[in-house]
């Protein structure tokens, strides 16, 4: 687990070198998702088993497309909102005040939520149990939909006509489906390192990122941008916020 930290530091450290050479914070989002494919590989050289194979295989699955996903949608576009605001807040040393609250702390992230991956290493049980095909169908669920969920709304964003709130597709049952197949995923592989000696500490990364989405960084601040929308408002009072749910009836 140390040697994963280090590594993430180092990662981390050239990501923030990339991202000052082309003044864009939004790097960072990008070099998340390849974060966990180099933890996850790193874990499976070092240490491999069945189990640390089919999560390596998951895990790069999932953050490759997630990348791809982000860099496409980033590169039509200047550098995301959110960082803009803290470059007017953070006027004063920027980019050494980036490198320790954004690109450290988003590296300590991925090194907790990596905690499954990292305990694919310990020591195994025979063989690939129920768990590991229960583990895998959930991940694959999860990844179906996220990826869906983010064409819809890519698709969505494309058409300059299109109304002020997306709710075809999986948005009429959720409000954040890409989130929920994010985090069905994560709980998937949750579910794979069960099977290993103390593999219910790793259940620590996939709360982390339940935790962030639902509460922090992912779900919050989307909502509350949108809180003055009068069509978002009717929106959330009959579609659920996360998991894809029958819309309510309003009357």
């Amino acid at each position: 687990m140390i040697e994963s930290a280090a590594v993430l530091l180092i990662y981390m450290t050239l990501g923030y070198a990339l991202a000052r050479t082309r003044r864009r914070m939004d790097t960072v989002d990008t070099a998340w998702g390849l974060g966990f494919v180099l933890i996850a590989w790193l874990v499976e050289v070092r240490a491999s088993s069945p189990h640390s194979l089919v999560i390596a295989l998951l895990v790069s699955v999932w953050g490759f497309r997630l990348s791809t996903h982000i860099w496409r949608r980033n590169r039509a576009r200047g550098d995301d909102p959110r960082y803009r605001e803290l470059s007017d807040k953070w006027r004063s040393n920027f980019w050494l005040r980036a490198y320790f609250s954004i690109f450290l702390v988003q590296g300590t992230l991925v090194w907790i939520i990596c905690l499954p991956v990292m305990m694919a290493s310990q020591r195994q049980l025979s063989g690939l149990g129920w768990l590991t095909v229960t583990g895998s169908l959930v991940w694959l669920v999860g990844f179906v939909i996220e990826a869906f969920a983010d064409r819809q709304l890519a698709s969505f964003m494309l058409d300059k006509q299109h109304p002020k709130v997306l709710q075809t597709g999986l948005w009429h049952y959720s409000r954040h489906p890409n989130y929920f197949g994010e985090l069905a995923q994560w709980w998937g592989i949750g579910l794979i390192v069960l099977q290993v000696s103390w593999g219910w500490i790793g259940l620590a990364g996939p709360l982390m990122l339940s935790v962030l989405i639902i509460f922090v960084s992912g779900i919050p601040p989307i909502e509350r941008r949108r809180q003055k929308d009068a069509e978002y408002r009717a929106y959330q009072r009959r579609t659920s916020p996360l998991v894809p749910l029958p819309p309510r009836p309003v009357s």
